[in-house]
């Protein structure tokens, strides 16, 4: 079951979700970045695509993607992507550099993106878990 907030129209999975109805242009989270940022920006999230049907949101922050629930999310930052992924686990691997625990069965994993051929098979298998978990 979804709850459509009244106010901005975006769909949850929980019955009055807190959120900000705030809307914000994608395009400003790129603003004083390098180029490549962006290009990778633009190659990630077309390799997630891929995964299925997804409802992309820009916040103030960060740029979040959804299925059923948020399973991604995406910092532009001066020198990388910042993102974070949905798991069952905490991630021990490279390129994982932080884990939290925010429930019973859900870890927040950590990544910094760089450069295009930190966009593998590897991260975008945990993604697609991450898409499976919440969807």
């Amino acid at each position: 079951m979804t709850w459509t907030c009244p106010n901005c129209k975006r769909s949850f999975s929980r019955n009055k979700q807190w959120h900000s109805c705030e809307k914000h242009d994608m395009n400003d989270l790129f603003t004083n970045k390098p180029a490549i940022i962006r290009d990778l920006y633009d190659e990630l999230i077309s390799q997630i695509k891929k995964i299925g049907p997804m409802d992309i949101h820009a916040g103030k922050w960060n740029i979040t993607l959804r299925s059923g629930s948020t399973f991604f999310s995406v910092n532009p930052e001066k020198t990388y992507l910042g993102i974070v992924f949905v798991r069952d686990e905490a991630l021990d691997d490279f390129p994982v550099y932080q884990c939290h625990q925010y429930s019973k069965n859900r870890w927040s994993n950590h990544v910094k993106i760089e450069d295009f051929d930190e966009i593998d098979k590897q991260l975008l298998g945990w993604i697609r878990d991450a898409y499976e978990i919440c969807k």
